[in-house]
This record gives structure tokens, sequence and C-alpha cells, in this order.
């Protein structure tokens, strides 16, 4: 694996995983960068013969996100930072990105009502890019189930946000 090419095709869509999973840009970028780091110090354990340099990237990205959560909790309890710093109040926007604002707002509350494995499926497939059949290796569930899972979750969330 050429890991600067690797790095250069996946950043974003990387960061747009973990930003799609974790809502606060700061340790999104935290949690990105902590893929980046582990790939790095690991690069000599990627096996080309068990599957894309794609999916082990975004292995590693699933792993940092939940390692995250786990730990979220815990920070938020302990953190020595309010809480109204962590999400400083929005300026005033124009109508049409107030309106934008609303609906990712309401799709991020639609994506946390998600059970865990239905808003990683959703994140992979909208965030990270891939298809079914590359997320069914990725995660280890069938293709046909992957297919499953996302149409079902893709109706929770048109019903709760209310058709986009």
């Amino acid at each position: 694996m050429n890991f600067e090419e690797t790095y250069n095709r996946l950043f974003k869509p990387v960061l747009a995983y973990v930003q799609s999973r974790v809502q606060h840009a700061d340790a999104a970028a935290d949690v990105a960068a902590r893929v980046w780091q582990k790939a790095f110090e690991h690069r000599d354990q990627y096996r080309p013969e068990e599957g894309l340099a794609d999916q082990w990237i975004f292995g590693i990205a699933r792993n940092e996100v939940n390692k995250y959560f786990g730990f979220w909790g815990l920070r938020r309890f302990l953190s020595l930072t309010p809480q109204e710093e962590l999400f400083p109040a929005h300026e005033e926007l124009p109508p049409q990105q107030l309106e934008r604002q609303e609906l990712n707002r309401r799709l991020w509350a639609a994506l946390q009502r998600l059970d865990n494995r239905e808003r990683d499926l959703v994140s992979l497939k909208f965030y990270g890019g891939f298809n079914n059949r590359q997320i069914a290796r990725l995660t280890g569930y069938s293709e046909s189930n992957v297919g499953t899972i996302l149409s079902r979750a893709l109706h929770k969330l048109r019903v709760w946000v209310g058709d986009v």
C-alpha cells in the first residue's frame, strides 16, 4: 500500500465518515487524526489479500469512533469544560443557511435515533462512499443484510426528518 496515495485519496471520505458519527468538529478532527496515526504506525500490518486498503482504513476509523463513544460519557461527566463552551452559539445567518442548518440539525437528531448498527452502515454508505458489497466485507454482514438494514434505516430517517 502506498500510504501517501491512500491518505490523499481517503482523507476527505474518512473525515466525512467520522464527522457523520461525531458531531463536534474538533472532536471529529481529533478522531480522524488518530485514524491516520494508527494507520501509519501499523501500515506494515495491512494485508492486501485480506481486503482493500480502503476497507482497512475504514475499519480503523470505525474502531476509533467506537472508542470515542466508549469514553464520551466519561469525558462528559468528568469534563472541566462547561458544555456551553463546547458548542458555541450560532451567529446570525441568511434564511437559506438557517433552513439548511435546521435540516442538518433534524438529520443529525434522526441519525442519533438509529441504533449503532444502522447509523454505522448509513455513515459508511453516504459519508464513506462505500457500496453495499464493500460495506458487507468491512462489517461481516451479508450484502443482502446490508441492503435491508440500509433500506429500513433510510425509511426511518425519511419519516423522522420529513421527506427531504
